[in-house]
């Protein structure tokens, strides 16, 4: 019998791909993509598309931001990737993302959220691309942080 792969199995095999780059220059390239990868669809005003969210976890894709949690994913870990600039950008829009779930926007609160998990994918990435940990364990710990 052949599994059936998840949306969560195929974005932990990206995932897991993106943090392949090893030194300075290769994350700043790779976190670049991904900026451009999360702002593509936002710049050209386009909505976000309606993408599949299965084995991912609920509480990441609840109230309808299934396309705005891979947006959000690939903005923070992008912005970890550019270094501290990138971590100061990072930092302040999800200090604007709390301060939105605090006025009671449950929107908001799916992408705070969001955010906690795409902060501990990328320590999970930089370990990869720092080949502290193997590409089978940073797998392991994206599943973990990702999937139901």
């Amino acid at each position: 019998m052949v599994s059936k792969r998840t949306a969560c199995d195929r974005l932990v095999g990206r995932l897991v791909s993106y943090g392949e780059p090893e030194g300075v220059c290769s994350r700043l390239g790779m976190g670049t993509f991904l900026l451009k990868r999360s702002y593509e669809g936002y710049l050209s005003g386009q909505e976000a598309r309606k993408l599949p969210v299965d084995g991912i976890k609920k509480g990441l894709v609840a109230h309808g931001q299934a396309g705005q949690f891979f947006r959000h994913l690939y903005f923070h870990i992008g912005c970890r990737f550019l270094g501290w600039p990138g971590m100061l950008a990072s930092w302040f829009m999800h200090r604007v993302d709390v301060r939105q779930a605090a006025t009671g926007r449950m929107e908001s609160v799916v992408e705070v959220r969001d955010n906690v998990a795409a902060f501990a994918c990328v320590e999970v990435l930089l370990d990869r691309s720092r080949r502290r940990i193997s590409r089978r364990e940073a797998g392991r710990r994206l599943r973990e942080i990702l999937a139901e």
